[in-house]
Parts: structure tokens; C-alpha cells; sequence
């Protein structure tokens, strides 16, 4: 177990995040691998996929990719998509 600074939420109390990752072979060094083993970046992952999901139908539409990222800078909104898709919004 290894305790790694919080980049990921930097206005967060949280200044280190615990991390435990498992090195069986060379395939888990890859980034893919590593973010499996570690819940706050699976949690962004997850929601990365989520979003580009809804990219291709919707993505070369302005006013929705307007609304998309007005929703994700304000951390209220943020949280409450989360929250609604079912992840933490702890961990994002």
C-alpha cells in the first residue's frame, strides 16, 4: 500500500489518496491496468466512457456540447450527473 498526493481533487481535505496496486507481470504496467486498480481513476474512466457515449450522437451538436460543459464546471452539477449515472461523486 502506497499513500500517493490527491491530483485529482486538489481543493479537496483529502492530500493523499491510498493506493494499493497488484504487479504480476509487465502487462500491468499499462495505464489501462492501473487505472482498474485504483477507484477514483476507474470511477473518472467510467464516466469518461459514459460521455463519450453520448458524444456520437450528439456530439457535433453546439448547443449540446455547450450544455455539457457548463454542467461539468459547475461541481454541483457535476456531482448531481454522477450521482445519476451512478457513481460516486467522491471519487471523481
Amino acid at each position: 500500500n502506497q499513500r500517493l498526493p490527491n491530483r485529482l481533487q486538489p481543493d479537496s481535505e483529502i492530500d493523499d489518496l491510498p493506493v494499493s496496486i497488484r504487479i504480476a507481470s509487465m502487462k500491468d504496467f499499462n495505464p489501462a491496468s492501473l487505472v482498474e486498480q485504483i477507484p477514483e481513476l476507474k470511477k473518472l474512466m467510467e464516466l469518461r466512457n459514459a460521455l463519450m457515449a453520448l458524444k456520437g450522437p450528439l456530439g457535433n451538436t453546439p448547443a449540446f456540447r455547450k450544455a455539457i460543459d457548463s454542467v461539468l464546471a459547475d461541481t454541483d452539477s457535476r456531482n448531481s450527473v454522477l450521482t445519476e449515472l451512478g457513481l460516486s461523486a467522491g471519487a471523481q
